[in-house]
């Protein structure tokens, strides 16, 4: 996979989803990483990855429809392309709860959960989703979740960087607030980081983990 072609798979898994894809590069990038492509009567183009098939219209002005870009990220999460070897650890977390996986994958055993922190502050499971009238500080409110969670980091994963999967949107995701956090505490460990992403944590499964995890790292090189 050459370098163009990461940075377009890496706009297009991320988050927002892009609206300035050129046609162009979309052809290129799934050239580059799908089983077949074909060009089919119409300026439809027909996509095929392990058993997965999707059509997208080329556009009229030379950009990818948003429409389309749904229908590639779909296909991209459907589609296990990325597996690689080795070690990967994974830390999926909301404002509730982080887990700290370990994926080994060499193997198709689903992840090993070697950590899971809970956020015993209760006004903090409502500052990410209601409007905030209680006065508190709400980094304040989430501080000693950070803090365990690092901690918990440090005894699980040794000296292994790792992926840090978030939930949500906007003030809903606090994945930023801890990524802030660890670099004010633990900068070499905040170094670690190999990749942020944005995943509905509440419809995902391991296997749904992996892969975006997975696609993360791809694209980070």
């Amino acid at each position: 996979m050459n370098q163009h072609t990461r940075k377009t798979l890496a706009s297009i898994v991320g988050h927002p989803a892009p609206r300035d894809i050129e046609w162009t590069q979309f052809i290129t990038m799934w050239d580059d990483i799908a089983d077949e492509v074909e060009q089919e009567h119409g300026d439809r183009l027909a996509v095929k990855m392990n058993g997965h098939r999707e059509v997208f219209h080329r556009p009229h002005d030379g950009r990818v429809s948003i429409g389309d870009i749904e229908r590639a990220r779909q296909l991209l999460k459907d589609t296990p392309v990325l597996k690689g070897s080795g070690d990967m650890f994974v830390v999926a977390m909301d404002s509730e709860r982080a887990r700290v996986l370990h994926f080994d994958l060499d193997t198709p055993e689903v992840a090993e959960t070697e950590r899971d922190v809970t956020n015993h502050d209760k006004v903090a499971h409502h500052l990410r989703t209601v409007e905030r009238h209680t006065g508190h500080d709400d980094q304040q409110v989430f501080i000693k979740y950070f803090d365990d969670l690092a901690v918990a980091l440090i005894e699980s994963i040794g000296t292994e960087n790792f992926v840090l999967l978030g939930h949500g949107r906007g003030n809903s995701d606090v994945a930023d607030d801890f990524v802030k956090r660890l670099r004010e505490i633990n900068p070499p460990l905040a170094q670690r980081i190999a990749g942020v992403g944005v995943i509905d944590l509440s419809a995902a499964d391991d296997a749904t983990l992996e892969a975006a995890a997975q696609r993360i790292l791809e694209a980070a090189k």
